[in-house]
């Protein structure tokens, strides 16, 4: 996964004249620093978002920099945006993002988690690249939600659904993001249905806000809303996102020995002499299954052993068991 997206040059003024005022309403872009300096900004936001802590040593380590020229960065990315992080406070050796976060550097059209480079497609003509369709992602919806996760909080937001696809409001206390192919999915307690569920984040029609929980539920009486009677904490853990289960990884055994000895050559599913395994938590394997053009549903499974066998040339198993992975199933919304 790639972290950041480089953005056509816009702003070229020298960066002691940027403001927030002049940079509000619109994001800020690589033109207006060095590619070493907007690289090592883009790093100080992609701490902040998702290790929600950023030190001067981070920066010193990851570019080889000086203490200086790190502190120097720090200052300079907290003029940018200087609503980011949170006052100085005694005893905390680290800056911390403020609840209300919001990435003004990192692009939503393609969020990166883990490297902080983009590289272009090959351009020579003997190459070319085969597009991939793009899920819509909303940063700033991310941003809170994770800071939701952080706090603990629940949050209310209007979200669309298969169901719902006009979107309706959600009550939701969130407990974990996960990044599935091409599309970020939330992790939360749904007080509609009681119950875990996992929500699309392009799907998030409106912005969270941070529901509180009321102090008492006396003026309800019997009929308080479980959201109001459970005081905003979920009555129930989330056993199955702790749960990791580890998948056998073989050929579809309908193929013929020869198809086999290939599906296992493509895929590398020999590792030393025993079937390639990964494990996952539960509630994941449902997506693994799906992108990886893995049998994820009895129809699916039926058709891959009766009637095309090529097109589904990957069977996943529970390990040491001859249960089909996607018997374990997941919810999503």
């Amino acid at each position: 996964m790639q972290y950041l997206q480089y953005i056509k040059p816009a702003i070229t003024a020298d960066t002691s004249t940027l403001s927030a005022a002049n940079l509000a309403g619109r994001r800020i872009e690589a033109g207006a620093f060095s590619h070493s300096q907007w690289l090592r900004l883009c790093y100080i936001e992609r701490q902040l978002l998702w290790e929600r802590r950023l030190t001067t040593t981070m920066l010193m380590e990851t570019f080889g920099i000086s203490r200086p020229q790190a502190q120097k960065d720090i200052k300079l990315y907290q003029r940018l945006a200087p609503k980011a992080t949170k006052p100085y406070q005694l005893g905390i050796p680290y800056h911390q993002p403020t609840e209300g976060f919001e990435p003004v550097l990192l692009s939503g059209e393609d969020l990166q988690w883990q490297s902080i480079e983009n590289y272009a497609p090959p351009s020579a003509g003997h190459a070319t690249e085969i597009p991939m369709l793009k899920r819509r992602h909303n940063l700033p919806v991310l941003a809170r939600l994770l800071s939701a996760i952080e706090h603990q909080r629940s949050i209310e937001a209007v979200i669309a659904t298969m169901s719902s696809p006009k979107g309706r409001g959600r009550r939701l206390t969130p407990t974990a993001v996960a990044f599935v192919n091409n599309r970020y999915h939330v992790r939360a307690f749904c007080w509609d249905h009681m119950g875990y569920r996992d929500f699309l984040i392009g799907r998030f029609m409106s912005n969270p806000k941070v529901v509180k929980a009321p102090r008492s539920v006396k003026d309800w009486g019997e009929n308080a809303p479980a959201f109001e009677r459970c005081n905003g904490v979920p009555p129930e853990v989330d056993t199955e996102w702790k749960q990791m289960i580890e998948l056998e990884l073989k050929p579809n055994p309908h193929l013929s020995d020869e198809q086999q000895s290939l599906i296992v050559s493509d895929y590398e599913l020999d590792q030393g002499g025993a079937w390639k395994r990964i494990t996952l938590r539960k509630p994941l394997i449902g997506y693994f299954l799906v992108d990886n053009r893995i049998p994820s549903s009895k129809v699916e499974y039926d058709v891959a052993v009766q009637d095309n066998p090529k097109a589904w040339p990957v069977f996943a198993y529970i390990t040491y068991s001859n249960r089909p992975a996607h018997e374990v199933g997941f919810k999503s919304d």
